[in-house]
């Protein structure tokens, strides 16, 4: 009886989910200087991406050190993503810009797909993860 009961507890192979085993690791960098924070979303869907964070899988406040930000989304599930970020010098939680509404704070996204005309789109901000990956995302802060 024992033996049995030993024989099929080691013969158990239980089904280990990777549902939440994603992770993407992130560099920002060509920050010009270490002032205020970093604000960056992670997006899931292309109707809210990029302004509305309340939408956001995952929002996060980052520090800069010596003109970059280095930080780590985690326990993602697999899916397609956009990353949309702003460089908030003065940390008043928002976007500034200039009189015509050009921006006056850094700004980036995924994959580094900068418009200069419009917003960003979520199709060429897009990243894709699948099973239990781990992504690494360099991006480039852009200033008018």
């Amino acid at each position: 009886m024992i033996l049995t009961l030993l024989i099929a507890l080691l013969s158990f192979n239980p089904v280990v989910s990777t549902e939440n085993t994603n992770s993407v690791d992130v560099t920002i960098t060509n920050l010009r200087n270490n002032d205020g924070h970093i604000l960056v979303s992670l997006f899931d869907d292309a109707e809210s991406f990029p302004d509305e964070e309340e939408k956001a899988v995952k929002s996060l406040k980052v520090a800069i050190t010596n003109g970059k930000a280095t930080f780590t989304f985690d326990g993602l599930s697999n899916g397609t993503y956009a990353i949309v970020y702003m460089h908030d010098e003065n940390d008043n939680g928002e976007m500034d810009k200039n009189l015509v509404g050009i921006p006056k704070e850094g700004y980036g996204v995924s994959n580094n797909a900068i418009s200069k005309f419009s917003a960003p789109k979520f199709e060429e901000a897009k990243f894709t993860l699948n099973g239990s990956e781990k992504k690494q995302q360099v991006l480039e802060t852009y200033y008018f």
